[in-house]
């Protein structure tokens, strides 16, 4: 009986314990704007992110945000790895098919999120709401921001908790104008930052934002940023020169906004095809880890991993590098030529894969297909890095990705477009 009793005490007070609120709030004084969870100062360490959680945890993070509740049972994944939640409330975007002078359409919406706003309000996990992500891409009905307001106004009825957000993509006077004029009840002002993070914390006091802000988004500039070949192909740096950018990016431009920058989502921690199956992902489409994982654990705890991945820093076609247009024959012999750094390994294991061109329209995060592998000849493996290989009979588009790895998984990767003439 004694044993029962004890088991059942324990449950209730688990079941108590994991229904227990946080209380978060915004406070100023005088120019400056601090995140309190509980009562206590919370700077946002946190990635984009749907797995993985063990490392992002290990790795110093201390929230996660993800872009909709129809992963909202990430909230108890979160929560058992001591994390937060930035919870996405997904608006409909007009370049999806949205008709904002639709009534009908704009009303379910509304009603619909406000039931996911219920159903999750007094999630333990639960940081800030993310009211709708960037709704302003390629948009021209400003009624958008009417629903998000109706939404944000709802928040504050029924959720006094937890203040919410809306995010965009990157900023202008108009988006500043438009949000503070048409959405007072939104509280913090999420930016989805790329390229356009080195002047962020410029802009955001030119426009007159008058309220915090997160960085909901950051890392490398975007596919939709880069440099293009003579044949329209996104030109990718390689993996070591991208993650030292996320580190600059993050110390010099995401921890010293001191007054109005709550924190941070870095981007991606997962794997997704966005013009590359590389471009932001921080992983492998097979869950290995990248040098970004490592550069990124500086940032949050100040000392690199025990185990550091290799770090690509240059790729050459052709004695050419990356940036610049390559132009092949069909069926005729390359060279592919990398430099890494090794860091503590003590062997370092390369491979290649070779892709038809992934060209796409898709923006905003919008869903791309991947495309499949060639099988191709390495008549040459020189070590070191560097391949002689055979090119493609038929003309077209290609990409070469080189993968360098060691014996923990933890890997780094490069790419060089091509095209066969």
């Amino acid at each position: 009986m004694r044993i029962t009793f004890l088991f059942t005490l324990n449950l209730l007070f688990s079941i108590s314990a994991i229904s227990q609120s946080s209380k978060v709030e915004i406070v100023k004084s005088n120019h400056s704007f601090t995140l309190l969870k509980d009562g206590e100062p919370y700077y946002i360490k946190g990635a984009g992110a749907k797995d993985h959680f063990d490392l992002l945890e290990s790795s110093g993070a201390n929230s996660i945000r993800i872009w909709s509740t129809n992963n909202g049972h990430l909230l108890d994944s979160a929560y058992n790895h001591g994390m937060t939640v930035s919870l996405g409330l997904y608006v409909r975007p007009e370049r999806s098919g949205m008709d904002y002078n639709d009534e009908y359409a704009v009303r379910g919406q509304i009603e619909q999120l406000k039931q996911e706003i219920l159903k999750y309000k007094d999630h333990p996990a639960l940081l800030v709401w993310g009211i709708g992500n960037e709704v302003d891409l390629r948009y021209s009905n400003f009624k958008v921001w009417d629903t998000i307001e109706e939404l944000a106004k709802f928040i504050k009825e029924v959720d006094p908790n937890h203040p919410s957000m809306t995010v965009i993509a990157g900023l202008d006077p108009s988006k500043a104008y438009l949000i503070k004029e048409r959405c007072p009840s939104v509280d913090i002002l999420g930016l989805n930052a790329y390229g356009s993070i080195e002047n962020a914390s410029i802009y955001i006091r030119k426009y007159n934002w008058d309220k915090p802000y997160i960085v909901s988004e950051w890392g490398v500039n975007g596919p939709f940023e880069a440099p293009r070949t003579a044949w329209g192909a996104k030109v990718e740096p390689p993996g070591g020169i991208k993650a030292k950018t996320r580190m600059r990016r993050y110390k010099k431009l995401i921890e010293e906004d001191v007054d109005l920058c709550l924190g941070s989502y870095c981007f991606l921690w997962g794997q997704k095809q966005e013009s590359t199956a590389t471009w932001h992902g921080m992983f492998l489409s097979d869950g290995r880890p990248t040098e970004a994982i490592d550069f990124m654990s500086y940032c949050w705890k100040g000392n690199w991993p025990d185990s550091r991945a290799p770090s690509i820093n240059s790729i050459k076609l052709d004695e050419t590098n990356w940036k610049k247009d390559h132009f092949l024959n069909p069926n005729s012999e390359a060279t592919l030529e990398i430099k890494y750094d090794e860091f503590n390994n003590t062997e370092v294991y390369i491979d290649y894969k070779l892709y038809p061109e992934a060209f796409t329209n898709k923006i905003g995060g919008d869903i791309q297909d991947s495309v499949s592998e060639i099988e191709f000849e390495i008549t040459n493996n020189l070590k070191d890095g560097k391949i002689i290989f055979k090119t493609p009979s038929k003309p077209g588009a290609y990409r070469i990705f080189a993968i360098a790895s060691n014996s923990n998984n933890q890997c780094s990767v490069a790419n060089i477009a091509f095209i066969v003439e």
